[in-house]
């Protein structure tokens, strides 16, 4: 550290003489010249080339992403048709023992729903559908059994198996006459 001479003059302007440079001895040193643009004169920052490269790997980021996702998404809304289905399967085998009446399971697979009704009266216990606009959106369901009657021990008038699809994927849901009813794994 190197000190200047003081002059001896003990006034208030020694005092800020002495002030100024104890402040300068404990700042950094900082550049003296300011920073010289281009020598093109364009402004500091990314050039057009730059952006371009930028923008090629996100497209190519997001082509590859993209049909990976709608994949992903249509395996976990056939997933859960599955999962929904045989819910509903289960549910509708106990509530003919809790109606102590036969109800009936129709599948219409042109509208992609099912409906369990009371087979006495007709009365409609319960509707899912499963077409485009729900949450489920499944390009197709079928059945091996259009109709089915649930008596009210819980035995079916047969055995079945529902398949939902979307696309190329598909899962499948068995039910025995017995009651069991059960999603196939993948």
């Amino acid at each position: 550290m190197h000190r200047q001479a003081v002059p001896h003059n003990d006034g208030p302007a020694a005092g800020a003489y002495r002030a100024r440079q104890i402040k300068e001895s404990t700042l950094p040193k900082l550049s003296s010249h300011t920073p010289q643009h281009r020598a093109s004169g364009s402004h500091p920052g990314f050039s057009m080339l730059e952006m371009l490269v930028v923008m090629i790997v996100l497209a190519i980021l997001v082509s590859v992403a993209i049909p990976k996702m709608a994949l992903i998404i249509r395996k976990e809304r056939v997933n859960r048709a599955a999962q929904v289905i045989t819910q509903d399967l289960q549910n509708g085998f106990a509530m003919a023992g809790r109606q102590r009446a036969p109800v009936r399971l129709t599948f219409y697979p042109s509208t992609k729903k099912y409906v369990f009704t009371d087979r006495a009266t007709g009365k409609v216990l319960q509707t899912r559908f499963l077409s485009e606009g729900t949450d489920y959106s499944v390009s197709s369901l079928a059945s091996t059994a259009n109709e089915v009657d649930v008596l009210p021990n819980g035995i079916g008038s047969v055995s079945f198996m529902v398949t939902v699809a979307n696309g190329d994927y598909s899962r499948q849901v068995s039910a025995s006459s017995a009651g069991f009813v059960r999603m196939t794994p993948q």
